[in-house]
This record gives structure tokens, C-alpha cells and sequence, in this order.
């Protein structure tokens, strides 16, 4: 397990900054920790290696019945609950379309508090053979996530209170900062840092830094680093599947 700190030094011993007041150092802690982070994320969102069901934050999304006499007048959901000839004629319904968290890459599974089974995750285009289809009042059974960006959509519209439960891969939540903070990808995979930085460094515009043969060098590895992940990353959702789950090991 490596520290922002040890990633740091690790990376300047390489390139030989061996300056020990940071104002006289070639690469300063803040650009240093600049490159780290984008490192850090750029290994998650390329390899989806940050998997998460239990922050709340991030994979609890409520779901409340919305008092139909609060809707703003104009919006869709204001006609459709004024239409006496409608589906959703004066009811208190919950809405069909959540904010997913920001952080979230991929959704791997879906699940209500109230329901032991999982939602099905379909295209949006399936519901819109129904023009009608974001008025159907029911326990939702299906999710899409190509409605709207950064959000997810759901069949029906619960007349109850319940919560979605999810199981995601995500990026770091925070940027790591203090000396002793730990990246949020595997322990197993923090060797995987350097190359990643090290390419930045070598890419910086300055006289005593830049040298973009070392740059392209250490890139190369780096995107070597990455598909060594992606592969861990295979191996380890074949472990977690059902026939294998006696073997993985997170």
C-alpha cells in the first residue's frame, strides 16, 4: 500500500529531483499531487477497477412520492397530473428520472430495498414504443441510463416510498491531499503509478524538465500498466460470477 507521499518520492528518485525544499525542486508537491490524481483517475475510469455498494452518498438513491399539488405549473409532470383524462389524473406519484452521483463510470446492478430482485437494465427506446410510457404507475422492474446524461431512468412510477440500492464502478471520490492519504484502487495496483507520472513530469514545459523521449517511453508503459489492470480486472468479474465466487479474492 503506497501513500500520496511515498508515490511522490518514489517518482522523484526516479527522475533524480533530489532537492529537499520543495520551492527548489524541479517538480513541487503541487504539481506532483496534480499528476498523481490525474493518474488516479485516468487508471479508473480506463480500467473501472473502483467498485463500490456501499458508500450512501454514491449508491443510495431515495425514492419519494411527489405531492402532485407541488408540481410547477408548465411542467410536464403539472399537465399530466391536471389531466383529468391522464394517467397520473391527481396522483402522488414518484418520479421516473434520478440524478446518478457524478463520480459513478458504470452501473453493474440495481436493486429496490422493497423487492428481492434485481431491475434490467434495457435502452430507453424499448419504453418510448409506449408514448405514455413515463405515466405507467407501477413497482418499476427496468432501468436505462440513455435517457438523459448522468441520470437513470426507470419503467414506472412507484406510488410508494422506497430506495434503489446500486453496485457501481466509480472514480475517487476526493483528490488525495495529505501526505498519509491512500489511493481508493487496489492496493495491488499502486506500483502502477509511477509510469503514469513519470510521462507527466517528462511532458513538462520548462528547460530541465522536459524531454519528451523519456515522455513517450514511460507513456508507453503506463498504457502497458493500464491493460495489465484491465486483465486483472477480467479475471476477478469471472471470480465474482456465480460458478467462480468461491475464488475471488478483492
Amino acid at each position: 500500500m503506497a501513500t500520496l507521499e511515498e508515490i511522490r518520492d518514489e517518482c522523484r528518485a526516479i527522475a533524480r529531483d533530489s532537492a529537499l525544499i520543495d520551492a527548489d525542486r524541479l517538480w513541487p508537491n503541487a504539481e506532483m499531487n496534480a499528476y498523481i490524481n490525474r493518474t488516479h483517475r485516468h487508471i479508473a475510469r480506463e480500467t473501472r477497477c473502483i467498485r463500490d455498494a456501499t458508500t450512501p452518498a454514491v449508491v443510495m438513491i431515495s425514492m419519494t412520492p411527489t405531492d402532485y399539488t407541488t408540481y410547477v405549473a408548465g411542467t410536464l409532470d403539472y399537465i399530466w397530473a391536471n389531466d383529468a383524462g391522464g394517467w397520473l389524473y391527481q396522483l402522488d406519484v414518484c418520479p421516473y428520472l434520478y440524478d446518478l452521483h457524478a463520480s459513478i463510470l458504470q452501473i453493474d446492478e440495481i436493486k429496490l430495498m422493497s423487492e428481492p430482485r434485481y431491475l434490467h437494465k434495457v435502452s430507453v427506446t424499448k419504453w418510448q414504443l409506449n408514448p405514455w410510457w413515463e405515466q405507467v404507475v407501477g413497482i418499476p422492474t427496468e432501468y436505462a441510463t440513455d435517457l438523459q446524461v448522468d441520470k437513470i431512468a426507470l419503467n414506472y412510477r412507484n406510488d410508494a416510498a422506497d430506495t434503489m440500492q446500486l453496485a457501481v464502478r466509480r472514480l475517487p471520490l476526493v483528490d488525495l491531499s495529505a501526505d498519509t492519504d491512500v489511493p481508493e484502487i487496489r492496493s495491488h495496483y499502486h506500483d502502477f503509478f509511477k509510469n503514469g507520472v513519470l510521462e507527466q513530469m517528462y511532458r513538462k514545459q520548462d528547460a530541465d524538465t522536459i524531454d519528451l523521449e523519456k515522455a513517450d517511453a514511460y507513456g508507453i508503459r503506463f498504457s502497458d500498466d493500464v491493460e495489465e489492470i484491465k486483465q486483472q480486472e477480467i479475471i476477478l468479474d469471472y471470480k465474482l460470477s456465480p460458478n467462480g465466487s468461491l475464488e475471488a479474492f478483492r
